[in-house]
């Protein structure tokens, strides 16, 4: 349905008249309240040099002296790389004899020679299936042939 409709035409200009009104008064307000935000914001800025001079000066000198930081040494120039001497394949190298490790002192010796002795440590197990036998080999020799549950209920 339409406003004409339903309204006369009397209704229908006062209905304008009062839509009017109150969108050029909101405009108006809008209007005023920017204007007095902006007066403000002008008068912050103003009253504030006004009324604190020496902070916004010492401010000012702080600002300078971070520019220019006498006190610290000018910087050093970087390290220029060196070039490295490649030697000549055509060149004789002189002798470098190969070092030979240190002999182990006489105990670890005879420590190791006893332990060879006594259990076979460099055998290679080729078949996982002998890594069951292999261990057993670190049992105890009364614990060897003991079966597997009873060697995990021990």
């Amino acid at each position: 349905m339409r406003l004409q409709e339903i309204l006369s035409a009397d209704e229908l200009q006062q209905w304008e008249q009062l839509i009017y009104a109150n969108v050029y008064k909101a405009l108006a307000t809008y209007q005023q309240h920017q204007r007095l935000a902006a007066i403000q914001r002008q008068q912050a800025a103003t009253t504030t040099a006004k009324l604190k001079p020496n902070a916004t000066r010492r401010k000012k000198q702080l600002a300078n002296k971070v520019k220019r930081a006498p006190h610290a040494a000018p910087p050093k120039p970087l390290p220029q790389p060196q070039q490295q001497i490649t030697p000549q394949p055509s060149t004789a190298k002189s002798y470098n004899p190969i070092k030979s490790p240190k002999p182990l002192p006489a105990p670890t010796r005879a420590a190791i020679k006893q332990s060879s002795t006594t259990a076979p440590h460099d055998e290679d197990i080729k078949n996982f299936g002998d890594v069951d036998q292999a261990a057993r080999r670190w049992l105890p020799a009364d614990k060897r042939d003991t079966p597997e549950w009873k060697l995990f209920n021990l």
